[in-house]
């Protein structure tokens, strides 16, 4: 299953701060995530971004997000999880069930 991730950095964490966690969950090897497959992973210059990947499930989802949050109290200002379709999918989708409803 897609999932997307839109996620903001606490900026009241310093970025030394910030980078510390973040060395620290890759020296651990936490990152890349077990059960999550990462397709994109994004930051803008502004301190958010995106994650896209692929899990079985959302408790693979959680515990991803989950562990940056354990190593760091407040790493996350907002963070909003969510499963997603290609645009290609829901246009299918969405055409299928107008068809349906207008036949019934």
């Amino acid at each position: 299953m897609l999932f997307v991730t839109y996620w903001e950095l606490n900026e009241a964490i310093p970025v030394e701060e910030q980078l510390k966690i973040s060395h620290k969950l890759m020296s651990l090897g936490l990152v890349p995530f077990e059960g999550f497959n990462i397709i994109r992973w994004d930051m803008t210059p502004d301190g958010w971004g995106i994650l896209v990947g692929e899990a079985e499930s959302a408790a693979d989802v959680d515990k991803a997000i989950y562990m940056w949050r354990a190593a760091g109290a407040g790493f996350f200002k907002f963070t909003k999880t969510a499963p997603a379709q290609s645009v290609q999918e829901v246009i299918e989708q969405h055409g299928a069930l107008l068809k349906t409803l207008s036949s019934a």
